[in-house]
């Protein structure tokens, strides 16, 4: 199926149905992820909404939500859950051991960000929330849409967490990473428009970057080292139940 949908002004919107999961694929109009929808006219709002879509997480910081507010259809939830900033003071030691799985330590900096998403205090009070609201949305072909500012860092964790959950490959989770690089570098007004510096250093900082392989590295070897695999992480850390693991692959995995 097409995987970037045919919005002009949308930044980065992709769906994630058809993925291969456990025991099935990824549901179509389901799972939709995307940068800003700050851009959208009105009859894409409304255009999403007939597509199936029902709540918006929108990831980004207070600033950066005054700067660029979502377009929205009415009747559509949004909720703004921010995974920024962190709470806990400093990075976890362990993350150099992790960090050392890649070859490039320019990018150290961006990959200690993506290990912090899974480990601070804060950021994991708000994946427990995107879960609890994936939850939530059990009814067939409605659409749960995750965003940030670029669709990048932060939804791409998100995407990694749930893909990761709903048995997605590992080399499938990579690839539906990287392929923000296909849109995130087009020149595009909509995108630079989305993408405005000032609202948050770190998210400047991060959106200066590519999806970067080597981040991926570097959050496997984590995942991996640290819990076994995507469904140990969410029940250890995210505080999933087997039976919550269980219902989410009910909802979001057309079996086959």
């Amino acid at each position: 199926m097409e995987r970037l949908l045919p919005l002009k002004n949308a930044v980065n919107l992709r769906e994630l149905g058809e993925y291969p999961a456990a025991g099935g694929v990824i549901a179509p109009h389901k799972l939709l992820r995307s940068g800003s929808l700050s851009q959208l006219t009105v009859k894409e709002a409304e255009w999403l909404q007939d597509y199936g879509l029902k709540t918006v997480i929108d990831l980004r910081t207070d600033n950066e939500v005054a700067g660029s507010t979502d377009v929205v259809a009415p009747g559509v939830n949004w909720q703004q859950l921010s995974v920024y900033p962190f709470a806990d003071v400093s990075a976890n030691p362990a993350f150099n051991a992790h960090l050392a799985a890649m070859t490039d330590r320019r990018i150290d900096p961006m990959a200690e960000a993506y290990l912090r998403m899974l480990t601070d205090s804060h950021a994991i009070k708000v994946f427990q929330q995107v879960f609890a609201l994936l939850l939530a949305n059990d009814q067939p072909g409605e659409s749960v849409l995750f965003h940030c500012a670029a669709g990048k860092d932060r939804t791409g964790m998100a995407a990694m967490m749930i893909e990761g959950a709903l048995g997605v490959p590992e080399a499938t989770i990579r690839q539906d990473y990287l392929l923000t690089n296909t849109v995130f570098f087009a020149a595009s007004k909509v995108v630079a428009a989305a993408l405005k510096p000032g609202a948050s250093a770190l998210v400047d900082k991060l959106n200066a970057h590519a999806a970067e392989a080597q981040c991926y590295v570097a959050v496997r070897d984590f995942i991996t080292s640290e819990y076994g695999d995507w469904p140990q992480y969410v029940q250890a850390v995210l505080q999933l139940s087997a039976s919550d693991l269980k219902q989410l692959r009910n909802l979001y995995v057309k079996r086959q």
